[in-house]
């Protein structure tokens, strides 16, 4: 499991950062070119390997790239801020609380769990709940930088936006510690589930054990 989420994580997330990092006019189209046949190429052998499709790994590097190529047209500074709240804008309408769940199904994939699987896990262990959660919080994390964007743009103009940058750093380190609650709070409600099968699973094989052994020694005594 470890090493196919590394792999995921390597093609769909590390890879377009590094590449477009070394990207200038004259070599984006080859590295364009370069990403999409990695990102193809890599689609198809574990469709066709492993049956399953890291579906949040593509969306990502779709995402990143678009937004790499519209992003590289935009000028430095007060330009760059509204383009970079617009796509913020843009990401809160999108997002729900599915690209969640969609993350938690691709990386139960990785341990060649099927769908079904995984489906009654959501539903038993009562996932949705917690993937609502933490949509909502995000996307209170978003709605909040946008609206102290919005305001500084409006309001400081090109020589002031950044008046309140200290503030949005603030909020994103609030935000981003109360995620990482919401998710290691996740992570371990289903290692406690895991382990609690996994004793149950034991328990019921050393009952097994132990019935095969009685009615050995049952046996010898009527011998």
């Amino acid at each position: 499991m470890k090493n196919k989420l590394l792999y995921d994580s390597i093609v769909y997330i590390i890879s377009p950062v590094i590449l477009f990092s070394f990207a200038n006019y004259n070599t984006i189209r080859y590295l364009l070119l370069a990403l999409v046949f990695i990102l193809s190429i890599y689609t198809i052998i574990t469709k066709k390997r492993e049956s399953r499709i890291s579906v949040s790994g593509i969306i990502f590097s779709t995402t990143y790239i678009l937004m790499f190529l519209f992003r590289r047209k935009v000028q430095l500074g007060f330009d760059m801020y509204i383009y970079d709240t617009c796509l913020m804008i843009v990401l809160t309408l999108i997002l729900n609380k599915n690209i969640f769940r969609q993350i938690y199904i691709d990386i139960r994939r990785c341990k060649n769990e099927n769908n079904l699987r995984i489906f009654n896990n959501i539903k038993k262990f009562n996932l949705t709940h917690d993937f609502r959660n933490l949509s909502l919080l995000f996307t209170m994390h978003l709605v909040i930088l946008i609206l102290i964007r919005v305001f500084s743009i409006y309001i400081f103009g090109f020589e002031s936006y950044e008046k309140n940058y200290m503030i949005q750093v603030a909020l994103n380190i609030v935000f981003i510690l109360g995620e990482m609650y919401m998710v290691s709070k996740l992570m371990s409600k289903l290692k406690t589930n895991t382990t609690t099968k996994k004793e149950i699973v034991e328990t019921k094989k050393s009952f097994i054990n132990g019935i095969v052994i009685d009615i050995e020694q049952y046996k010898n005594m009527n011998k």
